[in-house]
């Protein structure tokens, strides 16, 4: 396999997706929430992401839906 190259539109999409909430970010988080509990950091970031992208609402369904489902698995193991 070729090596992938790294371009400034790269660097600038990234650096962006730092600053603003994205819709990648976010629905990784909701999964990696799902399959093991989240850190502090994670729990900040999934709510800084909550929002999705400002410009579109592209995975607001499959979010949402993913989240509920977060929020539930959250809650039985807080009875746990």
């Amino acid at each position: 396999m070729g090596q992938q190259k790294f371009s400034l539109a790269d660097a600038v999409y990234g650096f962006l997706g730092h600053i603003f909430p994205s819709c990648s970010d976010a629905l990784k988080l909701v999964e990696k929430g799902q399959n093991t509990p989240l850190k502090w950091h994670e729990k900040f970031a999934l709510k800084y992401n909550s929002p999705l992208c400002l410009h579109c609402n592209c995975n607001r369904e499959k979010f949402d839906k993913e989240y509920e489902k977060l929020k539930a698995i959250e809650s039985s193991r807080s009875k746990n």
